[in-house]
């Protein structure tokens, strides 16, 4: 089951032309991040596949639902589609259990894509539901913002940029949020961001738009391995690792984390046995020995083969490429270090990374 949308949409000012032609079909059944740079059209992708651009020449069906073709016009409100944007446009004179309550109207109740109730009782928003939006943070709006749009049981979520004006713990907890979105209750998600690190966190599919051209449309794990969309994507990242919780220890406050090809321990996050998550490793984060040393404080220490050396931006550094199992990693080390350790493709080596690197 798919989206699929063909669109050609051409808009021009006093000062600039601008064209977005994409020929696309991608999972509808994940998280699909939509990345590029500002004024790339990924704002306007979202606005065709929700019916708001009249200019735009347009074919897009949503699985087996015909939305638009060139004689038919689905219109938005018939669309099953929440929209959560960058700004909250929450209503200000209404509080937010009535900025929720208002969404209702166009709840059809013969549809259940989703437990609507029990999704809001997830964000913990009930001490919110008497203040007004001035009364709020932003993070607070936009989790308000988010109970609004899933009141209409969305069969799809569209969401743009909606947590850059956030500071990182809000951030961190929306994305948990979305992610459970997502794999808890199937609700199907197009995210758009400019932050590879939140595409890295909750995306399971990579769109990438350059100047209206779609350039980028693969499974993010194929993606990362991918040297050319990775030298283009994402340049400073090591490895991302899915894995899973197997043990903790609660003496020293730690977790270790298996994956295919070894295990790593990161601080307690307070996570259950059994919890599945991503890993996200800088390349400058991991180092390289021959042999698995004991008397060193890092305790990650994963075995690796080499399976390219490549040239890096500064001429000091070279990209030593290994794979552990099926994963591949990037470590920048000096030429220096390089020689000394006679590095070379096919060589077995010990990758080292420290704990307080790695992000989940």
């Amino acid at each position: 089951m798919t989206l699929s949308a063909k669109i050609n949409l051409t808009r021009e000012s006093a000062s600039a032309k601008f064209h977005l032609e994409l020929d696309l079909n991608i999972p509808s059944d994940g998280i699909t991040a939509l990345f590029g740079s500002s004024g790339s059209g990924k704002t306007s992708l979202l606005r065709c596949i929700a019916g708001l651009e009249e200019k735009a020449i347009a074919s897009i069906r949503f699985k087996n639902d015909l939305w638009q073709n060139h004689d038919y016009f689905l219109p938005t409100h018939k669309r099953r589609i929440g929209f959560v944007f960058q700004r909250q446009n929450l209503f200000p004179h209404l509080s937010s259990r009535e900025n929720i309550e208002f969404a209702e109207k166009r709840v059809n109740s013969s549809l259940d894509n989703l437990n609507v109730d029990s999704v809001i009782d997830n964000l913990e928003i009930e001490h919110l539901l008497n203040k007004y939006p001035a009364q709020m943070s932003g993070g607070e709006q936009q989790l308000v913002a988010l109970a609004r749009t899933l009141k209409s049981n969305p069969a799809l979520l569209l969401m743009d940029e909606p947590l850059s004006s956030l500071d990182d713990p809000r951030k961190n907890r929306l994305l948990e949020i979305i992610k459970d979105l997502n794999k808890k209750h199937g609700l199907p998600i197009l995210y758009v961001t400019h932050s590879v690190d939140e595409v890295l966190k909750i995306a399971d599919h990579l769109l990438v738009i350059e100047d209206g051209k779609l350039s980028i449309n693969k499974p993010l794990m194929e993606a990362f391995d991918d040297e050319t969309i990775n030298h283009q994507v994402w340049p400073h990242i090591g490895a991302v690792i899915e894995a899973r919780l197997t043990s903790q220890t609660t003496e020293y406050g730690m977790h270790k984390l298996e994956f295919q090809g070894g295990n790593l321990w990161i601080p307690d996050s307070n996570k259950r046995i059994g919890f599945k998550t991503r890993l996200v490793i800088l390349a400058r984060d991991i180092s390289i020995a021959l042999s698995n040393h004991t008397d060193t404080s890092i305790l990650n220490r994963v075995q690796a083969v080499i399976t390219k050396i490549q040239e890096d931006t500064n001429p000091a550094f070279l990209q030593i490429h290994s794979k552990a199992g099926p994963n591949n990693f990037r470590a920048l080390v000096t030429k220096k270090s390089f020689n000394t350790l006679e590095l070379e493709t096919g060589k077995s080596i010990w990758l080292q990374i420290k704990s307080v690197a790695i992000s989940t």
